[in-house]
């Protein structure tokens, strides 16, 4: 009965989780399709712990946590860039330059990131600790990107005296 009972439990809390992973409105729930800015940091802090834990045997699973970083990135990025190109407007031309030098930096960070992970994937054993590390320093700037992308427009930068979060 007990053994019964937990696997009914154990059940429910895997479909439950699904459900939430797959559901892009589900009211009351955490969206995890499309984090907000504050999560990608989160989640940008977690892959690169996963992927600096692995050492050369789990070099498989350590390129497929990054590529899935990556992709995490790539789709964040995009959406951004949507939300400031509808916001552009109620931006004065200094939080328009900012975030236009913030994104342009992003991105080529992002690109030094794609550099490093060709590093990663074709690291062997002699040398997949400092693929690694190099890696991890490409991933910390881009987090740093990010972060200097997504913070609040200072006062002076919006044209109402307000703070602006695109």
């Amino acid at each position: 009965m007990r053994h019964s009972l937990l696997m009914a439990a154990t059940l429910m809390v895997a479909t439950t989780s699904l459900s939430w992973a797959q559901s892009d409105t589900t009211e009351g729930v955490p969206n995890v399709k499309q984090p907000d800015k504050e999560n990608v940091q989160a989640q940008l802090n977690d892959t690169w712990q996963e992927i600096r834990n692995y050492g050369v045997e789990q070099k498989e699973r350590a390129l497929d946590a990054a590529r899935r970083g990556l992709d995490m990135l790539d789709e964040n990025i995009d959406e951004l860039q949507k939300e400031m190109d509808e916001g552009w407007d109620t931006l004065s031309e200094q939080a328009r330059a900012n975030k236009e030098q913030a994104l342009e930096n992003l991105k080529k960070q992002r690109e030094e990131l794609g550099k490093e992970y060709s590093e990663l994937q074709e690291a062997t054993r002699g040398n997949w600790e400092a693929a690694k590390s190099r890696f991890g320093q490409a991933w910390e700037a881009a987090k740093d990107g990010w972060r200097e992308l997504t913070k609040p427009a200072e006062k002076s930068d919006a044209e109402d005296g307000g703070t602006i979060s695109i």
